[in-house]
């Protein structure tokens, strides 16, 4: 390997990164069946907001982080907030401190566009440590089994596109969560690899639970909508229609009550690790939870 004396450091908009998709992807997702595009719509695909910043030698791209600002709904009002994910080096120029470049200026980018704070997915967090990143808060997770529970008139069943318009309705109702325009949410429902079912009362949808997300979060439901009490009924039996007979469930910090709604179907509980946090001002970073749709 010969070493790069000056990368050059640039940032993309989506159309300047559509080449370096492939590379991404093998970085990224090796051997997965779906791409970066497909797993984080809201960066990569053509009617998302991603914003990229990258070293290059000439045309070769040899490190990569994505970002995107975002409105979030917290216990202190709405905050914006920049989501950092797909951090990524070339294999031959790692341990040189490029990711750790690149993070640094997509932060200083997010701080420019009046982000308070950044949350970053990675799968090595402590190497982000020296860009201003600690731990975030703890995300409760529960392992549940599927049931055909109580015979009811509910109809739990797929969603569809004439769905859309209620599901993004009960996401706003929920107390944290991220900003999405009605556009933004068919388009996250549309997610190759992700199903959303619902459960319908006199023609209503009441709840709604999703799982998978292209080649991210198999097998986790990671984001649902409606009374907990609703969401406890709707998810074992969508389960039992997605053939999970067992599953991983993220449980959102306001969800207090699903848990216990959710009964003998509930057979463990545990914490996992949140995304990392960085503040960028002097306020106080608010708590942010970020639902499984929106993750980057």
């Amino acid at each position: 390997m010969s070493l790069i004396a000056a990368p050059e450091l640039r940032f993309c908009d989506r159309a300047a990164i559509q080449p370096y998709l492939q590379q991404i992807d093998e970085w990224l997702l090796p051997g997965a069946f779906y791409g970066a595009q497909h797993t984080w719509p809201q960066l990569y695909r053509s009617d998302g907001d991603g914003r990229f910043c990258a070293l290059f030698d000439g045309e070769r791209m040899l490190s990569h982080c994505a970002f995107r600002i975002a409105t979030a709904h917290t216990e202190c009002g709405a905050r914006r907030v920049g989501m950092l994910g797909s951090v990524a080096t070339d294999p031959e120029f790692r341990g040189h401190g490029f990711a750790q470049r690149v993070v640094r200026a997509s932060l200083d980018a997010c701080r420019q566009s009046g982000a308070t704070s950044a949350l970053l997915w990675a799968e090595s967090p402590n190497l982000y440590t020296h860009c201003g990143f600690g731990p975030g808060a703890d995300e409760t997770c529960c392992v549940i089994e599927s049931s055909g529970g109580a015979l009811t008139a509910d109809v739990v069943r797929l969603a569809t596109i004439r769905d859309h318009a209620q599901l993004c309705a009960l996401h706003e109702q929920k107390p944290l969560r991220l900003d999405r325009s009605p556009r933004a949410m068919s388009a996250l429902l549309t997610t190759p690899g992700l199903f959303t079912y619902v459960l319908e009362r006199d023609s209503d949808v009441i709840a709604y639970a999703c799982t998978g997300k292209g080649a991210d979060l198999h097998g986790w439901w990671h984001e649902f909508g409606g009374p907990d009490l609703d969401v406890a009924a709707l998810l074992p039996r969508a389960l039992e229609l997605a053939g999970h007979s067992q599953a991983i469930v993220i449980v959102p910090p306001y969800r207090t009550t699903l848990v216990p709604a959710l009964g003998s179907a509930c057979i463990e509980v545990a914490t996992v690790a949140g995304p990392m946090v960085a503040a960028l001002t002097d306020e106080v970073a608010a708590a942010v939870f970020v639902d499984g749709l929106d993750s980057v």
